[in-house]
């Protein structure tokens, strides 16, 4: 009678009752393990984390004049992961009222450097009088919502008597801290330009190189310079680079960041030198457009003249510039050669990044200080071919006794140059500023 039985039940109904056995006790065996994780389980074996509540982002006021139609960003920059919602890059876009300085064209004293800040503070633009006053302004860029971070913790802790308090949000530094960077703008090298302040070479000669450059002593160990670009546009990763790498990194801004002075002048408190990012004209332009005030190769000279002016007055405080993009502008004849001869007349020194070839060639005809990458860091951002190309930079500089890489302010980037540095010294190598390799 058993086996008929058996026989008589319908396949399904078997492999129904099977499947829900198995499901039952699947059920069972994760409840007992979440549960012996709850009791016996460490929070701190879950990593360093950091609680952090940031402020609701508010969309800055429209700066378009009376009258005029807000113009539609670059197409080549409206798929940047980190615009923000209200698609704000730049406060001089294309068809905006650019911002006002005074005339003439006399170099501009401290007295004049602090009347102009006190009309930048009546107008509500944030414009700190001093590198120290910078690096506790709350002038940066916020971000929305409440997040949770995980995150990394490099060096020793600050004790919490000296940590500092930003938008209400703790923050503990690590690591030692660098001396802070002498305040920009510095007197006898800027005068007055129709869109702001421009280098110039003042008295005796001195230079925005000379005044902005980070002090170097040469102990005659090879050396490694290192600068990271892209900065400016995002603001948690601009942050990131400033507190955590170290301060012989040099550190390569965006012209477009919004409050690029406030973000130059952290980056100085926090011992960095800066350079300034130039775009200029790649071989599948307009298709890849850099952004407005791009240098082009068909422009005429006056024109490209232009466009260079409004990039430099966007603030003070770089010793030189770098290249974004630019593989056709290169190629373009005079038109490289003639941007080169009116950096050197400015007194701003030139570091190519690799990726255009005949910009380094173009800087050293001209009789500037330049210098170009040996290597980029990260054309494909992992932790191995980043930490393989640092390997690379240790040859090259232990055979010629410098070398001087380029990377992209990535996550991955920071972090491993971070590691890679803690070594450094004990390998022989000395971490410079890169305008310590410049010829």
């Amino acid at each position: 009678m058993a086996n008929t039985h058996l026989l008589s039940l319908k396949p399904l109904a078997i492999a129904a009752k099977h499947t829900g056995f198995s499901f039952l006790s699947l059920g069972v065996a994760m409840l007992i393990i979440v549960g012996a994780i709850q009791v016996l389980g460490k929070v701190e074996d879950a990593g360093p984390r950091a609680m952090a509540v940031v402020p609701k982002y508010q969309p800055p006021a429209s700066k378009v004049a009376p009258g005029v139609e807000k113009p539609e960003p670059p197409a080549a920059l409206a798929w940047l992961p980190w615009r923000l919602p209200d698609g704000a890059m730049t406060p001089w876009m294309p068809g905006t009222p650019p911002p006002k300085a005074p005339e003439g064209g006399a170099p501009i004293s401290p007295e004049e450097a602090a009347r102009l800040a006190a009309e930048a503070t009546a107008k509500g633009e944030p414009v700190p009088t001093s590198v120290l006053a910078a690096s506790a302004a709350d002038a940066i860029p916020p971000v929305s919502g409440n997040a949770r971070i995980m995150a990394p913790q490099f060096g020793e802790a600050v004790p919490a008597a000296s940590s500092n308090i930003e938008a209400g949000v703790r923050v503990v530094r690590g690591g030692v801290r660098s001396a802070p960077l002498s305040q920009a703008p510095a007197a006898g090298v800027h005068q007055s330009g129709p869109n702001g302040v421009l280098p110039i070479i003042g008295p005796g000669g001195r230079t925005v190189f000379d005044a902005y450059r980070k002090p170097f002593s040469d102990t005659g160990k090879p050396k490694i310079a290192l600068v990271v670009g892209g900065l400016g546009l995002n603001a948690r990763i601009t942050q990131r680079a400033i507190d955590e790498l170290p301060a012989e990194v040099t550190l390569s801004f965006v012209p477009y960041a919004e409050n690029l002075q406030g973000w130059i002048n952290k980056a100085r408190a926090g011992g960095h030198e800066v350079l300034i990012e130039i775009p200029m004209e790649p071989f599948d332009y307009p298709d890849n457009d850099p952004g407005p005030h791009t240098l082009l190769s068909t422009a005429s000279a006056e024109e490209n003249q232009r466009r260079l002016e409004f990039l430099l007055s966007r603030a003070t405080g770089y010793f030189g510039v770098t290249n974004y993009l630019g593989g056709k502008f290169a190629g373009g004849g005079s038109a490289v050669g003639a941007l080169m001869r009116s950096l050197r007349g400015r007194g701003i020194g030139f570091i190519s990044d690799g990726s255009a070839s005949g910009l380094g060639t173009a800087a050293e005809n001209a009789g500037m200080r330049n210098a170009q990458a040996d290597r980029s860091l990260d054309q494909r951002p992992s932790g191995e071919d980043i930490a393989a190309q640092l390997g690379a930079l240790e040859v090259m500089a232990t055979q010629r006794g410098a070398a001087l890489g380029f990377g992209v302010a990535y996550s991955v980037t920071i972090d491993q140059i971070v590691r890679w540095s803690r070594d450094a010294t004990r390998r022989g190598l000395v971490l410079a500023p890169a305008s310590a390799v410049m010829s």
